[in-house]
């Protein structure tokens, strides 16, 4: 992997991880990473912009380089640029709880992020049995924290994060 994109993907870690924690601090525990982008709306109001969809944009970004590059060679390279270009469908729609219109492009854009990002772990990067690692490193703090049933949407997020993200450092 190239050290660009080996970067931009720790920054993306960085910003996934630390984001996700002051979030759950400051809001408490939600039903889905989704759902911080209300109260982040509401705790530092800006004029059409979200922090929210600011961060998780910079997330998606700086992990796009390194999914492209590790589908090289392979004929469905393209699922690398678009797990990610989903999860900028998201990031445009904060306000998705509230706004009809946004709540069906938000709903359809996570759910492309995820089936595409599992297509590409398991047809770009021929590592299906990441998964389930991914899985168990969720379930655990899910478990630990007794929130496996009150916010098992973050839950599966992070597990199908944690699993792009190691996949990306297999590879690379």
């Amino acid at each position: 992997m190239t050290t660009f994109a080996l970067v931009t993907t720790i920054v993306s870690l960085v910003l996934m991880a630390g984001f996700s924690a002051l979030s759950i601090v400051k809001f408490g525990w939600q039903l889905a990473y989704s759902s911080f982008s209300s109260k982040w709306m509401e705790a530092v109001p800006m004029h059409n912009v979200n922090l929210w969809s600011i961060v998780t944009f910079f997330i998606a970004v700086l992990l796009m380089p390194a999914m492209i590059e590790v589908g090289e060679g392979s004929v469905v390279q393209f699922l690398g640029f678009f797990a990610p270009l989903y999860l900028l469908v998201a990031a445009f729609t904060p306000k998705w709880e509230t706004d009809k219109k946004q709540g069906r492009i938000h709903f359809i854009g996570t759910v492309l992020c995820a089936t595409v990002s599992i297509a590409w772990i398991i047809f770009v990067a021929h590592l299906w049995w990441v998964l389930p690692i991914g899985f168990v490193a969720a379930a655990i703090p899910a478990y630990f924290t007794k929130t496996y049933k009150t916010s098992w949407v973050f839950w599966l997020e992070m597990a199908a994060f944690t699993s792009v993200y190691l996949t990306v450092f297999i590879k690379g």
